[in-house]
C-alpha cells in the first residue's frame, strides 16, 4: 500500500508548502486583512470584487453576517433584511460595528490574495485526511500516528489563523502561526522518508552535526520572523525601505543576531557537509548539494537587505530559502543513522 500513502504524503507536503508561499506573499502585499472575518470573507462565501458588493445599497437583501464599510466603520448585518435606510437600520440594531478590530477597507487584490491563501489551506487538508486514512486502513500504526498529528496540526493553524484575523494580527502570534505550518511540514517530510525506505548509515559526528544545524536554523528562522514584524511596524510608522537596514541595526538587537546568526549557520551546515564525506549515495549527495545552493542564495539575499534597498520580494524569497534549508536538511537527517 505504499503506493498509496507516499503519493498522499509528498501532495500533503507540497501544499503545505503551498500555503507557507501563499502565506508569505500575503505578508509582502500586506493583504493579512484583506478578509476581515473567518472563515467567509466580508459576510460572503465568495469574496467580493468591487466595492460596490460592500458598499450600503438600498433595496439590497442582506444576510445575517453580511459585512459592510461606511463612514470609515466595518458594519456587520445582525439579521437578514431588505435595505431601506442605513440611519433607521442602525437605529434598530439591524447594523452593529465589528468590533473585533478596527479594519474598514476594502481592497479587492488584498481580499482575493488573502482567500486563496484559505483556500490552499483548506485543500491542504484533503490528501492529510487521505493519508491517515491510508494508513490507517493498511494498518501502519506509526505512519497513522504521524498522519494523525499532521492533521492536528492543520487544525490548530486554521484555529490560529482565525485568531490571528480576530485579533487584527497580533504580534508574535503570526509567528506561531509560521511555526505550526514548519511542524506540518516537518511531519510530512518524516512520513515521506520512512515510505521510501532509504537509510544511509553516517558517522556519528556528521549526524550530530547535522542536528546541530537543524537547531540553529530554526532559532534562524525563527528570529527573522520576528525581525519582520519589526520591518512591518516600521514600515506602517511611514520610514522608507531604504532606511530600514540603518534604523534595525541602531536601534533593535534582534536584527543583528539575526543578521550575524547567518554565520553560525553557514558554520553549522558545513562541519556535517565536512564530515559526511565526498562519496555518498545520489540522494543524498544531491541534499547536501541543494543545502548548500539555497545557503548561497540566502546570502545573497540577505546582502540585499543590509546593504541594498530592503526590497519587498526579496522578504518572501529569504524566508522561503530558510525553509528550504531547513526542510532538505531535515529530511536528510531522518535517512541517515548513526555508525
Amino acid at each position: 500500500m505504499i503506493g498509496a500513502r507516499l503519493p498522499l504524503a509528498r501532495a500533503s507536503f507540497w501544499l503545505a508548502f503551498l500555503v507557507v508561499l501563499a502565506g508569505s506573499v500575503v505578508r509582502m502585499t500586506g493583504s493579512g486583512m484583506g478578509c476581515p472575518d473567518w472563515p467567509k470573507c466580508f459576510g460572503l462565501l465568495v469574496p467580493p470584487t468591487e466595492a460596490s458588493q460592500v458598499t450600503w445599497t438600498p433595496g439590497a437583501h442582506y444576510d445575517e453576517g453580511r459585512m459592510l464599510v461606511n463612514n470609515d466603520t466595518l458594519w456587520v448585518a445582525q439579521s437578514a433584511f431588505v435595505a431601506r435606510d442605513f440611519d433607521v437600520e442602525r437605529a434598530r440594531g439591524q447594523w452593529q460595528p465589528y468590533l473585533k478590530h478596527d479594519y474598514a477597507t476594502f481592497n479587492a487584490a488584498h481580499t482575493w490574495i488573502e482567500f486563496i491563501n484559505r483556500c490552499l489551506g483548506a485543500l491542504a487538508g484533503i490528501p492529510a485526511l487521505l493519508l491517515l486514512l491510508a494508513a490507517a486502513w493498511s494498518r501502519d500504526l506509526r505512519t497513522t500516528l504521524l498522519a494523525l498529528l499532521g492533521v492536528l496540526a492543520l487544525g490548530f493553524v486554521a484555529w490560529l489563523g482565525k485568531l490571528v484575523v480576530d485579533g487584527n494580527l497580533i504580534p508574535h502570534s503570526i509567528t506561531i502561526h509560521m511555526l505550526g505550518a514548519l511542524a506540518i511540514l516537518c511531519i510530512d517530510s518524516v512520513i515521506i522518508q520512512r515510505l521510501r525506505s532509504l537509510t544511509v548509515r553516517w558517522h556519528r559526528s556528521a549526524r550530530w552535526g547535522l542536528a546541530l544545524a537543524l537547531a540553529v536554523t530554526l532559532a534562524q528562522i525563527l528570529t527573522g520572523t520576528e525581525v519582520r514584524e519589526v520591518v512591518d511596524l516600521l514600515l506602517k510608522q511611514g520610514l522608507g525601505r531604504p532606511d530600514l537596514a540603518t534604523s534595525l541595526a541602531e536601534s533593535h538587537v534582534l536584527y543583528l543576531v539575526h543578521r550575524s546568526g547567518y554565520w553560525v549557520v553557514l558554520a553549522a551546515h558545513a562541519f556535517w557537509i565536512w564530515r559526511m564525506g565526498p562519496f555518498g549515495q545520489k540522494h543524498v549527495l544531491r541534499a547536501r548539494n541543494v543545502v548548500a545552493l539555497l545557503l548561497v542564495g540566502q546570502l545573497v539575499t540577505g546582502l540585499l537587505f543590509a546593504y541594498g534597498a530592503f526590497p519587498a520580494w526579496a522578504q518572501p524569497i529569504h524566508l522561503l530559502l530558510g525553509l528550504g534549508v531547513f526542510l532538505t536538511s531535515w529530511g536528510l537527517y531522518w535517512r541517515t543513522t548513526s555508525r
